[in-house]
């Protein structure tokens, strides 16, 4: 993806978002986690 053309809040903003899907995929897997645990011990 070519960022040149973006001015410097364009450029802040792609690197929150980034930042922000990273979490996002460690916060997804934590609940799947914590569902599955939940799973296990509750049979």
């Amino acid at each position: 993806m070519n960022t040149d053309k973006f001015d410097k809040n364009a450029k802040n903003n792609l690197a929150f978002y980034e930042g922000f899907l990273d979490i996002s995929k460690y916060v997804v897997a934590v609940i799947i986690i914590t569902l599955a645990l939940m799973a296990y011990f509750l049979v």
